[in-house]
């Protein structure tokens, strides 16, 4: 098995540190979608993830080094999709581009080299961001099994709460329809602000991930402490006053709070994911316990979480926005519709990574009052900026990330703290993706940022030296 490098084998707090503060920027900074958000989002991407990889040489894990290739084969065919191409090529691999260009452009005169990217600009940005991200998670992969695993949660749910106490204050006392960020900022193109967010979706996003990652914790928490083995009341009590128990606890109040704050937000796709998430902690509660009454309590524990939240946020409005989730996603049926007519006119290259809005300038079928800018889709927006070109070694990554989590849930590293954190990653994975059906919250930054820690947390090899050697 790889092992750290030896003159790093007793690293400093600030890589940690350095890592929360990357998310937090993210977050905070309204989700960092404007370009003095993302790029110091970047290039702090950079800044970590490239340490990691020198500090920890991850070459030498064949996992990680496949997972490497793959990463640069999406960023390789990103290249090429802005590599300017002799006209009779382009119109091989992209039959629908300069029908496009006819319908945008007046006069449209095709140029002797032209790149598959329709608005190159918009690619390169899309590139930059995405190699920063891919940078970040082969560090992070390996990286992690440097942290000491509770401080990061307690350093993960602290964040998580100040920002859902910042939507909670917000939604209860700002009257502003709609209200501005942090009191004072009018988004430049509008938006449904939620807390520190522009689209309240986003913020439901961010805490789907985050949320079933706490829970994971506090049944790890459970999981580790020591019983009474007898039902002396002394005894039950002095254990419900250890630090343990008492760590359980907070973790469970951040638990509400965080998910109050997500249903605060109104947002379906959010409870979705959000649903989705514990159930897949549920279930593996219920596949991993042997004991009747382990698995009773743990289905109780997850479904008391949400409907303690469901009760804090409002059960009344909570079920009539459930109830106009039909309308909803009728209202998406346009976008989809108009998004599979671009991957029919672009299969094999697509219109360029980050080129949608532009696209649906040309592609937009419904009423124009409203343009569709994203697809709420990500899966067919990949398809339809990517092609086959992007869309075939992105697959390829999911293919590995599956398999290297896989594999680390077989391994016998994992005591039972890393093991139920682990599981909560895979949770809100597995939540966002159901979002992900449905909305855009992964075009975020701020929110794609926290994707690739989570898509690390779940497949990191723990480190199994002593507790010493872990910051």
């Amino acid at each position: 098995m790889a092992t750290a490098h030896p003159s790093h084998a007793t690293p400093s707090t600030w890589p940690a540190k350095a890592l929360v503060a990357l998310l937090a920027w993210g977050a905070l900074s309204f989700g960092a979608v404007y370009p003095w958000a993302y790029w110091p989002l970047a290039a702090g991407c950079v800044a970590l993830g490239g340490w990691a990889i020198l500090t920890t040489e991850p070459w030498r894990d064949p996992r990680t080094t496949a997972l490497s290739f793959a990463l640069g084969a999406v960023a390789l065919a990103m290249a090429l999709q802005l590599v300017p191409m002799p006209a009779k090529l382009v119109s091989l691999l992209s039959p629908g581009l300069s029908a496009f260009f006819e319908r945008y452009q007046l006069a449209y005169q095709p140029a002797s080299f032209q790149s598959l990217s329709i608005v190159p600009g918009l690619t390169w940005t899309a590139l930059g961001l995405f190699v920063s991200l891919a940078i970040l998670l082969i560090g992070l992969t390996r990286a992690l099994r440097l942290v000491r695993l509770d401080w990061l949660m307690h350093a993960l749910m602290a964040l998580g709460v100040t920002l859902a106490l910042i939507g909670i204050v917000q939604k209860t006392l700002v009257d502003d329809v709609p209200p501005l960020v942090y009191g004072f900022w009018e988004p430049v193109e509008g938006g449904n602000v939620f807390g520190p967010f522009i689209n309240r979706n986003h913020f439901a996003g961010w805490m789907v991930m985050l949320l079933p990652i706490a829970i994971g914790y506090s049944c790890g928490i459970v999981a580790a402490l020591r019983r009474p083995e007898r039902g002396g009341w002394k005894n039950w009590l002095h254990w419900g006053s250890s630090v343990e128990a008492n760590r359980f606890i907070l973790a469970a109040g951040a638990i509400l709070v965080m998910g109050a704050s997500l249903l605060l937000t109104q947002s379906r796709s959010g409870m979705l994911g959000f649903g989705t998430g514990v159930a897949v902690v549920a279930l593996f509660a219920f596949v991993r316990s042997t004991k009747t009454h382990v698995r009773t309590v743990a289905l109780l524990y997850c479904a008391g979480l949400m409907l303690g939240a469901f009760l804090w946020a409002g059960a009344g409005s909570t079920v009539d926005r459930i109830a106009q989730a039909p309308a909803a996603v009728s209202g998406r049926l346009n976008a989809w519709r108009d998004t599979l007519t671009i991957i029919r006119d672009f299969p094999v290259a697509g219109t360029g990574v980050g080129t949608f809005a532009r696209a649906m300038l040309v592609y937009q079928s419904g009423r124009r009052d409203l343009m569709y800018a994203q697809a709420h889709n990500d899966y067919l927006q990949l398809a339809s900026e990517g092609g086959l070109l992007v869309g075939v070694p992105a697959f390829i990554v999911m293919v590995l990330l599956v398999r290297n989590i896989r594999r680390r849930l077989a391994s016998p590293d994992d005591d039972a703290a890393t093991s139920w954190v682990r599981i909560g990653a895979i949770a809100g994975l597995a939540g966002i993706g159901m979002q992900s059906l449905m909305e855009f919250s992964l075009q975020m930054p701020g929110n794609t940022v926290l994707f690739v820690f989570i898509a690390a947390l779940a497949m990191h090899r723990p480190r199994r030296s002593s507790r010493a050697h872990r910051i």
